[in-house]
């Protein structure tokens, strides 16, 4: 079964999306849903900024270029495909808060926090909510590689696959997607 969805960043910028599809697959063949990053295109300066800090090796806590946030109404098309993964497997329900993880795809590390946030207000009611980020820090590597990436993300290059790198969740992976969205539903 075919299905892609995109999700947009809690910014609401349509250039900072994340977008998941699955292709048709034969009754033996593994499931895998495929997706890729399309992230907010900053100021040249700000690029300038993270792309030196990436070259040298110095992380930034939102990742090496940027982080989507997702929100909790698309709890539901993200349960979609942790379900599709999940066939013949059994997720637990441990507590997940707060929920931290990382998966990789070839060049990249994808590090998942789920942050919740108070805000108490001068009359004194409390405002509650909460952040599920998605942020992409570069595998460390080839320094002419690394070069040649960051002068990529400089030039404000993007293609279908994703600004920085497209990636994969394996059959392994459901249990993660459950539990981003039983967060995201506790939001």
């Amino acid at each position: 079964m075919e299905r892609t969805e995109l999700f947009i960043c809690q910014c609401f910028d349509v250039s900072h999306q994340l977008i998941l599809q699955t292709l048709e697959t034969e009754e033996n063949e593994e499931r895998i849903v495929y997706g890729n990053f399309h992230l907010v295109h900053l100021d040249f300066w700000d690029k300038l900024k993270s792309t030196t800090k990436y070259l040298f090796g110095i992380k930034r806590e939102d990742g090496d270029f940027d982080a989507i946030l997702l929100r909790p109404e698309d709890a539901g098309k993200l349960e979609w495909f942790a379900n599709y993964l999940n066939t013949n497997t059994s997720t637990d329900n441990k507590d997940t808060t707060p929920l931290l993880f990382t998966f990789c795809s070839k060049d990249n590390v994808y590090n998942v926090t789920f942050e919740p946030h108070k805000t108490k207000f001068y009359d004194g009611s409390i405002q509650t909510h909460s952040e599920l980020s998605i942020c992409v820090s570069m595998k460390p590597g080839n320094v002419f590689y690394r070069l040649y990436r960051a002068t990529k993300h400089l030039l404000g290059y993007c293609s279908c696959y994703g600004d920085i790198d497209s990636f994969e969740f394996k059959q392994a992976d459901a249990e993660k997607l459950h539990r981003m969205v039983k967060e995201m539903r506790a939001c």
